[in-house]
C-alpha cells in the first residue's frame, strides 16, 4: 500500500511539473504577443521619457494579473467542481498558498522575454510609421 501511494505521489509530482512548464510557456507566448502588439505604444513611451523600470513593470502587472485571474477561475472551478468527479485529490489550504505562489513565480519568469523585447524598442520607432 505505501508502495501504491509513493508511486501516486511520483505520478502527481511529475504532472504538476509538466503542468508548470507548459503553463508558464502559455503565458510567456501571450505576454509576448500582447508586448509586441504595443510595440508602438511602448516606442512612444520611451520617445517622451518612461524610464524602462516603468515599463517593465506595466509588462509584469499584466503577466501576474493574467496569473492572478487564472488562479481565482481554476480554484473556482476546482472548488465547485470536484464533488461532481468519482475521484479528485483532496487540495489542503496549504497547497493553495503554495499554487498562488508558483503562479506568480511562474508568470514573473514567463514575463522576462517580453520585457527584454520591449527594452530592445529604438523610440524612432513610434515616429517612422
Amino acid at each position: 500500500m505505501a508502495k501504491l501511494i509513493a508511486t501516486s505521489a511520483k505520478q502527481i509530482g511529475m504532472f504538476l511539473v509538466i503542468l508548470a512548464i507548459v503553463s508558464a510557456a502559455i503565458v510567456a507566448f501571450i505576454i509576448y504577443t500582447l508586448t509586441m502588439g504595443k510595440i508602438r505604444e511602448i516606442a512612444v513611451l520611451k520617445l517622451i521619457g518612461t524610464r524602462n523600470r516603468t515599463i517593465a513593470g506595466m509588462i509584469l502587472q499584466q503577466a501576474v494579473g493574467l496569473g492572478l485571474i487564472g488562479f481565482a477561475v481554476g480554484k473556482v472551478a476546482a472548488t465547485f467542481w470536484a464533488p461532481f468527479f468519482p475521484k479528485h485529490v483532496l487540495l489542503e489550504p496549504g497547497d493553495a498558498a503554495r499554487g498562488f505562489v508558483a503562479v506568480v513565480v511562474i508568470c514573473v519568469l514567463a514575463s522576462i522575454l517580453a520585457i527584454r523585447a520591449a527594452l530592445k524598442v529604438d523610440p524612432a520607432e513610434a515616429i517612422s510609421g
